[in-house]
């Protein structure tokens, strides 16, 4: 997982959420059987969430923390080699301190801008 070419280190999640096509209403007084009608509207992809241990030595991370409302490059690499790319602007990140016994843990946001692209190996 690259984001503006910086690997980002000790991920432990990347989920995908939220997205869809806006549905818009275009019944008028000629639509037939008394129903509605409606065409696609516009796509939005959704947000990419990435969590992960926390390393304040990770250039990745420390991108991610020192550039929130950036567009950047991203790229995904599944197990199966194939990816997955967009331009993303990178939310803000959080850092969780986990209390006195637990691993610092972080979290951060990018919302996908456009039309992502698949490739396969």
């Amino acid at each position: 997982m690259t984001v503006a070419t910086n690997a980002i280190g000790d991920l432990t999640d990347a989920s995908l959420s939220g997205g869809g096509t806006d549905f818009i209403d275009i019944t008028n007084h000629a639509s037939s059987d008394d129903a509605r009608e409606f065409v696609g509207g516009l796509t939005d992809f959704g947000t990419l969430t990435l969590s992960g241990n926390y390393d304040e030595s990770d250039t990745g991370q420390n991108y991610l923390l020192d550039n929130p409302a950036a567009s950047a490059a991203i790229v995904v690499t599944f197990s199966d080699a194939s990816t997955y790319s967009f331009t993303g602007i990178i939310g803000k990140m959080d850092v969780d301190n986990g209390g006195l016994d637990d691993k610092v843990t972080f979290s951060c946001p990018i919302k996908i801008s456009g039309k992502p692209t698949t490739a396969s190996s």
